[in-house]
């Protein structure tokens, strides 16, 4: 029998529910639509880690990432936030075309743009750091959308201008 535990914590974007099970994370998203509730000491232990990389994420400091329970993704999902967690330091930035060939599916900038908007872990699995080939931001499926979005981009150092990576 898995375990699940969650917690809420607030954030300047507003709170944030995140889940774990035994295995890891299994969400972390702004929403306070579920009540926190107890798990087990695996469960709260991947559940402290998220908290502290959040923590971490807002006051511009570095952490180590959680593990996150991947079971409920398909391998062609998991290749996906597989490729977004490598988007790294903070502050980068890849177009969407750039993050299908990472993910070894070249061409699938329309599929990929699917499983970014599904994912459970906004924040923590980048997505915010993919835009447009033209340097527009475009959306985002968390929060407040393309404001969230655009506060994400500039609370990691980058410029943004009418919509548009400053580069």
């Amino acid at each position: 029998m898995t375990h699940r535990s969650s917690a809420t914590l607030d954030t300047p974007l507003g709170t944030m529910l995140i889940e774990a099970s035994e295995s890891g994370l299994t969400r972390i998203a702004w929403s306070s639509d579920s009540p926190a509730a107890p798990g087990s000491a695996d469960s709260e232990a991947h559940l402290e880690a998220g908290r502290k990389w959040v923590r971490a994420y807002f006051a511009g400091k570095r952490a180590r990432a959680p593990t996150l329970d991947l079971t409920s993704l398909t391998p062609f999902q998991a290749d996906v936030v597989d490729s977004l967690r490598r988007i790294a330091p903070s502050g980068t930035v890849v177009s969407y075309a750039d993050l299908a060939s990472a993910a070894g599916r070249p061409g699938a900038s329309r599929a990929v743009g699917t499983v970014m908007a599904t994912q459970p872990w906004p924040l923590l699995v980048p997505c915010h750091r993919v835009v447009r080939a033209d340097g527009m931001i475009g959306d985002y499926s968390a929060c407040e959308g393309a404001a969230t979005k655009e506060w994400l981009l500039s609370h990691e150092g980058n410029r943004i201008r009418k919509g548009r990576l400053i580069r």
